[in-house]
C-alpha cells in the first residue's frame, strides 16, 4: 500500500483500474467490483466526470451479472446522471452518445430480467434515440430485437412479429447477420405459438442457413430444439426426433444444460408417442436423476409423464408410484385434489391385487343368495365398509410418512446448507485475501513496472535509461517474491512436500521453541499424504484450534493424536486451558460462528466432529474422516 500511496492518481491510473475491472466481468464479478470501486474513488476525488460515469456504468453491469438488479439499477441511474450532465454541454460528442445508448440498453436488460417490462421498453426506446443520433444502426437493431423479446414474453406474438420485422429491415441494411439470425429465430417462435407451422418452418430454415454459414455453434442447440418443438406440435414425430437428437448432441458438446434437458425431454416424449416405451422410459429416468445434480426444472412434469407411460403399458404399480411422487412435489394448495386422485389410483391398485379374492366372495354371495337375500346384503355391506377403512388407513399412513419424509428432508437441507455456508464463507475469505494480495503485492508493482519500461524509450540520456531499467528490475524481483509468498499462502509448500502429519509436527515444534507452551503430536499407522482437499482442510482446522488455544485458553499443554484405522483417520485435540461452558455457548443467541464453521468444514470433507469443553477443564475435540 506504500507504493499505491506514492504513485500519482491520474486518468491513466483510472483507466488501468477500469481495464482490470472489465477483464473480470463474467469470470469474477467480485474482483471487477473491487477494481471498479478503486477507480471510481479516484475519479470522484479528481472530478473526472466522464470516468466517474463510465465506472458507475461498469458497476451496474457487474451487479447485473451477480443478479443484484436493485443495486445494478442504482449504479446505472447514477451513471446516466453523469453522462446527461456532460451531454448538456456537448450534444454532438459521439463518445457521449455511445455511452448514453449503452447505459439505457443496460437498464433495459436489467428491467427485462426483473420482469419490469414497461420500464424495460422505455429504456430501450431511449437507447434507440441516442443510437440513431450517433448513426449506430447495429445498436438500434439490437434494441428493437430486445423489445420484440419482451412482447414475446407477454404473449403478444403479433407485436413481437412487428418488431422482429423492423430488426430484419435494419440488420439487412447494415449487414448485421447475427441480428438477422436472432430475428428469424424469434419470428419462427412467434408463428409456432400462433399455430402457423408453415411460416414458422420457413423462418426457422432461414435462421438455420445463417447459423450454418456463420458457424454460430452456440446457437445450434436452441434452434434445433425450436424446430423439434415445431414438428412435435404438427405430429411429425420422425422429423421431431431427428432435430431433438441434433440438439441433444450439440448441447452435450457445448455443455449447455438447459438445451440438453429440453432436447432429452423431447426425445422421451417423441419415443412415447411412437410407442418406443423402453427408450422413452430410459430418457425420463435420466432426466429425473439430473434434477438433483443439474437443477433441471419441471420434475413434477416428468413424474406425470412417467405415470402416464406406465399406465399405457399396463404397469399400474409403477404408474401409481410416480403419480404419488408427482403429487408429493406439488404445492400444498393442490393437496386435497392430489389425495383424491392418489386414493383412486390406490383403490385401482388394491382392486387389481384383490381381484381373485373379490371374485371368490362374489361367487359365495351368489350361492348364499338362494338361501338368504338378507345375508348377502350384510356381507356386501361389511366388505365395502372394510375396504373403505383400509383405504382410509392407507391414506392416513401415507400422509404420516410424507410428513416424516418432508421433515427429514428439511433437516437434511438445513445441514447441507450449513456445510455449504461454511465452505462458501471460508472460500470467500481465502479469495478476498488472495485478491488483496494480488492487488497489493502484484497488481500495483507490475503496473508501475510497465509504466517505467514504457518511459525507457523516451529517455534522453543513458543514465536515466539505466535508472529506469534498474527500478523496473527491482519491482519485477519484488513481484516474483510476492508471487511465491501468495502461492505458499494458498497451499503451504511444506504440506505438499511433507504431508499432513510432518507439517503439523514442524508447525508445533516452531511454537514449542518459544517455551510458552508444549505441543505434543502423536501419530500411528498414518500415511504421508491424503487427498489434497482433506489435508488442507484438516491442517487449517488444527492450526486454527492451536491459535485459539494460544489466544484464549491460557494453557500449558496441547495434545494432538492422529490414528489411521479401518479406512478412517481419527484425530483428537485437547488442551489443559481454562475451557468454557460449551453447552451454554451453543444455546446462546450471541454465540460466534467459529465452532459451527469448524464442524461444518469437517462435514464438507465427509467427516464428523465432536467438541466438548467445561469451565476449568480444558477443551477437547474429536474428528473422524473417511480416507
Amino acid at each position: 500500500m506504500a507504493l499505491y500511496n506514492t504513485i500519482p492518481k491520474d486518468t491513466t491510473w483510472v483507466a488501468v483500474c477500469q481495464q482490470l475491472a472489465s477483464r473480470n466481468l463474467f469470470t469474477n464479478p467480485d474482483s471487477g467490483i473491487y477494481y471498479a470501486n478503486i477507480g471510481l474513488q479516484i475519479a470522484t476525488e479528481k472530478n473526472y466526470l466522464f470516468h466517474t460515469a463510465n465506472l458507475q456504468k461498469a458497476l451496474g453491469a457487474f451487479y447485473a451479472v451477480k443478479s443484484d438488479y436493485t443495486t445494478s439499477i442504482q449504479q446505472l441511474k447514477e451513471s446516466l446522471k453523469g453522462f446527461q450532465k456532460l451531454y448538456k454541454k456537448d450534444t454532438t460528442n459521439t463518445k457521449l452518445l455511445k455511452a448514453l445508448s449503452e447505459v439505457h440498453t443496460n437498464m433495459g436488460l436489467v428491467y427485462y430480467f426483473s420482469g419490469v417490462y414497461d420500464k424495460s421498453i422505455k429504456s430501450f426506446i431511449n437507447a434507440i434515440h441516442y443510437a440513431e443520433k450517433n448513426n449506430d444502426q447495429k445498436r438500434v437493431a439490437t434494441c428493437i430485437s430486445n423489445i420484440s423479446n419482451i412482447y414475446y414474453e407477454l404473449k403478444n406474438y403479433n407485436k413481437s412479429l412487428e418488431y422482429n420485422r423492423k430488426t430484419i429491415s435494419l440488420a439487412s441494411k447494415v449487414n448485421d447477420s447475427v441480428s438477422l439470425q436472432q430475428a428469424f429465430n424469434n419470428i419462427g417462435l412467434a408463428f409456432n405459438e400462433l399455430s402457423i407451422p408453415d411460416s414458422a418452418r420457413y423462418y426457422f430454415d432461414k435462421c438455420l442457413i445463417i447459423t450454418k454459414k456463420l458457424n454460430l455453434e452456440n446457437r445450434f442447440p436452441k434452434l434445433y430444439v425450436n424446430i423439434s418443438n415445431l414438428f412435435l406440435r404438427k405430429g411429425i414425430n420422425d422429423s421431431a426426433l431427428i432435430y431433438a437428437e441434433l440438439a441433444y448432441n450439440s448441447a452435450i458438446k457445448l455443455k449447455f444444460a438447459e438445451q440438453k434437458y429440453a432436447a432429452k425431454y423431447n426425445i422421451a416424449v417423441i419415443n412415447k408417442n411412437l410407442h418406443n416405451y423402453k427408450v422413452s422410459e430410459k430418457y425420463y429416468l435420466e432426466l429425473l436423476d439430473e434434477t438433483d445434480d443439474k437443477g433441471i426444472r419441471y420434475k413434477n412434469r416428468i413424474e406425470n409423464e412417467l405415470s402416464e407411460l406406465y399406465k399405457e403399458t399396463g404397469n399400474i404399480k409403477k404408474a401409481y408410484h410416480f403419480l404419488t411422487l408427482s403429487y408429493a412435489s406439488k404445492d400444498s394448495i393442490y393437496k386435497e385434489e392430489s389425495t383424491r386422485q392418489i386414493a383412486d389410483m390406490e383403490a385401482k391398485y388394491k382392486n387389481e391385487k384383490k381381484e381373485e379374492e373379490i371374485k371368490l366372495l362374489h361367487e359365495q354371495s351368489k350361492l348364499q343368495a338362494a338361501q338368504a337375500k338378507a345375508n348377502k346384503t350384510i356381507l356386501i355391506s361389511i366388505i365395502i365398509i372394510l375396504f373403505l377403512i383400509i383405504i382410509l388407513v392407507i391414506i392416513s399412513y401415507r400422509s404420516y410418512k410424507h410428513k416424516q419424509l418432508s421433515e427429514k428432508t428439511r433437516i437434511q437441507q438445513q445441514s447441507e446448507r450449513k456445510v455449504l455456508d461454511a465452505v462458501i464463507e471460508t472460500e470467500y475469505k481465502e479469495r478476498r485475501r488472495f485478491a488483496e494480495d494480488l492487488h497489493d503485492g502484484l497488481g500495483v508493482l507490475l503496473s508501475t513496472a510497465r509504466i517505467y519500461i514504457s518511459e525507457v524509450e523516451d529517455c534522453e540520456s543513458d543514465s536515466e535509461r539505466k535508472e529506469l531499467i534498474g527500478q523496473s528490475k527491482s519491482m519485477v524481483d519484488e513481484a516474483i517474491t510476492n508471487a511465491r509468498n501468495i502461492s505458499n499462502n494458498i497451499m503451504p509448500a511444506a504440506l505438499k512436500r511433507n504431508g499432513l502429519v510432518d507439517t503439523l509436527k514442524s508447525f508445533s515444534e516452531k511454537i514449542n521453541i518459544s517455551g510458552n507452551i508444549s505441543i505434543k503430536v502423536k501419530s500411528e499407522n498414518t500415511k504421508k499424504h491424503y487427498k489434497s482437499t482433506t489435508e488442507i482442510t484438516l491442517y487449517r482446522i488444527l492450526t486454527e484450534m492451536i491459535n485459539n488455544t494460544l489466544k484464549h485458553a491460557n494453557a500449558s499443554l496441547i495434545s494432538i493424536s492422529l490414528i489411521q484405522e479401518n479406512n478412517y483417520l481419527h484425530i483428537t485435540y485437547s488442551d489443559d486451558g481454562i475451557g468454557f461452558d460449551y453447552d451454554k455457548m451453543i444455546r446462546s443467541s450471541q454465540k460466534g460462528s467459529g465452532l459451527d464453521n469448524t464442524i461444518s468444514r469437517v462435514n464438507s470433507v465427509g467427516g464428523t466432529c465432536t467438541i466438548s469443553s467445561k469451565t476449568g477443564k480444558g477443551f477437547n475435540a474429536s474428528i473422524k474422516v473417511a480416507i
